[in-house]
């Protein structure tokens, strides 16, 4: 039998291969805008003095007809016809009569 010299060969991802990609927030994320205030550097969203978010956070999604619902539609004149004073205009012009009632 052969005897080797030095140490065994390293194959494939064991002699270093390709090393995954730091992605997102683990890359180090968004730097904070920071202020100073009072001799401390503080983020700037805390400079306000507001203290905490009462109530803030997601809203509910809405449902149904809080969305937005079914709306009547505009019939007859209503939807873009004339008015009654084109529509007297344009039967005059024509030589027609418009009774009221």
């Amino acid at each position: 039998m052969a005897m080797q010299k030095g140490k065994m060969k390293k194959k494939g991802m064991a002699k270093g291969g390709a090393a995954m990609k730091k992605k997102g927030m683990a890359k180090g994320g968004v730097k904070m805008p920071m202020v100073k205030k009072g001799g401390k550097m503080i983020p700037a969203f805390a400079a306000d003095g507001k203290g905490k978010m009462n109530k803030g956070g997601m809203t509910k999604k809405k449902k149904g007809m809080a969305k937005g619902g079914a709306t009547m539609k505009k019939k007859g004149y209503a939807a873009g016809g004339m008015t009654v004073g084109q529509l007297r205009s344009a039967a005059k012009a024509k030589g027609y009569k418009i009774m009221k009632g």
